[in-house]
């Protein structure tokens, strides 16, 4: 699923994984005491993660942000995880850069 899409296509794949991980990290690891990460900190992880993916995985021809595109109709997600073209200006990108 994930090789076929755009995200992966443009080598930006570990984008997509650390905001993931900084949002599952911050979303999860406040609910175990003995971890020592305060809700806040865990919020502020949570949303840095959000607002990482939304700012900075985008297209490298037209510039769209493709999660803020995402974020703003939901329908979008699924091009983005298995179309190879953006889903904005259509153009189609080759096998990983």
């Amino acid at each position: 699923m994930f090789s076929h899409s755009v995200v992966t296509r443009t080598g930006q794949f570990w984008k997509l994984a650390l905001a993931i991980l900084l949002l599952l990290i911050g979303s999860f690891v406040p609910l175990f005491e003995s971890a020592g990460m305060s809700w806040t900190v865990g919020t502020i992880l949570a949303v840095a993660g959000y607002a990482f993916g939304c700012l900075f995985i985008r297209c490298p021809d037209c510039g769209n942000r493709w999660f803020w595109s995402a974020a703003l109709d939901g329908a979008l997600y699924k091009p983005l995880m298995t179309a190879p073209a953006c889903t904005s200006c259509r153009k189609e990108f080759g096998a990983t850069r």
